[in-house]
């Protein structure tokens, strides 16, 4: 067999993208190895309850386990300075060993939970796009995750077609989030 079951077969479409398939190519072995070394983290597992909702997730669970879960919930009117202000402020709940839980739905829950990862702070995600079996951490997210300090829930099943977020849904997020603090 030519090629592992799953392969992905891409055609470059212009020169841009031909140097990112070699770097891709070329950092399989080193993510291979990570998987290898923390398989639990990059195995989509589905089933997971808390309270009355059911999640699929990737990483790692056991930071559901922590005691200090802490809610990052932002209004989208605040301003820059507001944002950079309670970022700080959530940041240093974060180093003292809150872990920081949101949807990062607006610019500022973006902001805080970009930081943290960027700090080394771990965190809980929780995305509206669910996951198929075959589902990862995106590109971006794959040593963090290696690391053990995301873990990322979706309590909706995987659509092919990404809808736009509604504020119903936002609100219905933002209530599971609470619900995730709590436990």
């Amino acid at each position: 067999m030519l090629f592992e079951r799953g392969y992905n077969d891409l055609i470059s479409k212009n020169y841009d993208m031909l140097p990112r398939i070699i770097n891709y190519v070329n950092d399989n072995p080193r993510r291979l190895a990570i998987k290898r070394a923390h398989p639990d983290y990059f195995r989509v597992r589905f089933g997971i309850r808390i309270g009355e909702q059911t999640y699929a997730a990737i990483g790692n669970r056991f930071l559901l386990d922590h005691p200090d879960k802490l809610q990052v919930q932002c209004s989208r009117k605040l301003t820059d300075e507001e944002i950079r202000t309670i970022t700080e402020l959530y940041i240093n709940k974060a180093r003292n060993g809150a872990i920081l839980v949101s949807p990062a739905i607006s610019k500022g829950e973006q902001t805080v939970m970009r930081t943290a990862l960027n700090k080394g702070l771990p965190i809980i995600f929780l995305t509206p796009w669910g996951f198929t079996t075959f589902s990862k951490p995106g590109h971006q997210y794959y040593d963090v995750c290696a690391e053990g300090r995301l873990l990322i829930l979706a309590p909706w099943e995987h659509q092919t077609e990404r809808t736009p977020l509604t504020r119903v849904m936002c609100l219905q997020l933002n209530a599971m989030v609470e619900d995730i603090c709590k436990i």
